[in-house]
């Protein structure tokens, strides 16, 4: 991590437990992390949290959802900081509407807007940060093992799939897709996807273990294992690139 100290970090989603993790071990590594998120008491509650740390936690209020909140967002942190030297996609939702169901229209907006636009727009935003000054950048999309398997529902109970699959299935095409712009733009620039398994705390879990009581019996992560996987993953030599990086606790059976 010696060459990410004094670079900047952005990281989406940072109130929650995996973004949370994820700007605590950049912290410590001597990164300035800049967190987006609409909430911005929980990620005072982290930084307060963080003690005798050689980097430093800042928090960006801003809904991705919203292009102009996500150009503010990078225009402040390109004024204070300089631009962006590695950004952490990990901010998502997840409802529970079928895909079936009246009324479910804003819900299904929702997830789209946040896993798959918003995504979007901050890594635009990064890369022209990143191109513009020629840096070894990295972009990290925290996507899911939904993005490669859909979930099958136990026969007569409620399916708790919704459009979260399709929105992390999009996350997996999506990565590939920039991996070729990079290359096309002639940039330094990496782009890698993590999709860990059921992890504590995280949307995925909070979201069925009320729904289902077998969530409640599963494996899972710990949130301190995905900032590992980030941590390996922008860690590697130059002319190596980690592209999709699956992470499961031992004995999952989902």
């Amino acid at each position: 991590m010696k060459r990410w100290e004094g670079k900047v970090a952005v990281v989406t989603g940072a109130s929650g437990a995996i973004g949370g993790a994820i700007a605590r071990e950049l912290v410590k590594a001597g990164m300035i992390v800049c967190a987006l998120a609409r909430r911005r008491d929980k990620v005072e509650k982290l930084r307060a949290s963080l003690f005798d740390v050689a980097g430093n936690l800042n928090c960006v209020e801003c809904d991705i959802t919203q292009e102009e909140d996500v150009k503010h967002a990078f225009g402040w942190i390109e004024g204070a900081y300089g631009g962006v030297d590695l950004l952490v996609n990990n901010a998502g939702v997840i409802t529970k509407c079928l895909l079936t169901e009246k009324n479910n229209t804003k819900d299904l907006y929702t997830t789209m807007e946040t896993n798959i636009i918003g995504l979007c727009l901050c890594t635009r935003e990064a890369v022209k940060s990143m191109k513009a000054r020629d840096v070894h950048g990295h972009i990290i999309n925290v996507n899911s093992i939904f993005g490669h398997k859909v979930h099958q529902a136990v026969p007569g109970t409620r399916p708790l799939n919704g459009m979260y699959p399709a929105s992390k299935y999009a996350v997996t095409a999506i990565t590939e897709c920039i991996r070729q712009e990079l290359v096309y733009l002639d940039s330094q620039v990496k782009v890698s996807s993590i999709s860990p398994g059921l992890v504590e705390g995280d949307i995925v879990a909070n979201h069925t273990v009320n729904e289902n009581d077998l969530v409640k019996y599963m494996p899972k992560l710990k949130p301190e294992d995905v900032a590992e996987a980030v941590l390996y993953a922008i860690t590697t030599p130059d002319h190596v690139q980690v592209h999709e990086l699956v992470i499961k606790p031992m004995g999952e059976f989902l």
